[in-house]
């Protein structure tokens, strides 16, 4: 469901976004996210697999939709070295989060995955902390090491206050990183 409808975005020019680097970062997202989960014995993996994978669609909509403006954003966010979402938020009054949340809303999508997705930068707001921290973890893994891209150039900020409220050892990342890692090597023949 979630490649579908990552799909639907396919026809977006690449001097935009490439599609393949967006792709393989929700999917990296998605990975790092049911490797998180099965860590803490969280059941609802394949939910917080969805939440990662979708997690900047809402970029997608800016991208194909608006693209001069999106254009702007990225450029201003690249000068001035801020996070696309805070560029957002002063450019067009709201944020990728916000418009995949709506998105996701029309689309009747659980509200559990809405929930991750919108909070996915400010895990600590959030109805279920833990699962939308998970998901902010993800997306700080995969930018970290470089996996794809949504259309941002730097790290994410990290919130701790939420990373605390996990109860993850920070030891346990290498682990989680091999094992996200050896998954997306096995479907690393989807991207050629």
């Amino acid at each position: 469901m979630g490649i579908s409808a990552i799909s639907i975005f396919k026809d977006i020019p690449e001097d935009m976004i490439d599609m393949h680097f967006f792709l393989k970062h929700s999917l990296a997202c998605a990975i790092i996210s049911r490797v998180l989960c099965a860590y803490k014995n969280i059941t609802q993996t394949e939910q917080l697999f969805v939440s990662g994978l979708l997690h900047d669609i809402g970029r997608l909509i800016l991208y194909k939709y608006y693209p001069e403006q999106a254009k702007k954003i990225l450029m201003r966010a690249e000068s001035s070295k801020e996070l696309l979402h805070q560029e957002e938020k002063k450019s067009i009054g709201c944020k990728h989060t916000d418009i995949g949340r709506d998105l996701l809303k029309k689309w009747r999508i659980p509200f559990s995955i809405e929930n991750n997705v919108f909070y996915h930068h400010n895990p600590s707001g959030a109805n279920n902390q833990v699962h939308a921290t998970i998901v902010h973890l993800a997306d700080i893994i995969a930018h970290s090491l470089e996996i794809g891209t949504s259309g941002e150039k730097f790290i994410p900020n990290f919130d701790h206050k939420a990373f605390d409220s996990l109860g993850l050892s920070p030891s346990c990342f290498d682990s989680v990183i091999r094992r996200a890692m050896h998954q997306l090597n096995a479907i690393e023949i989807f991207f050629k």
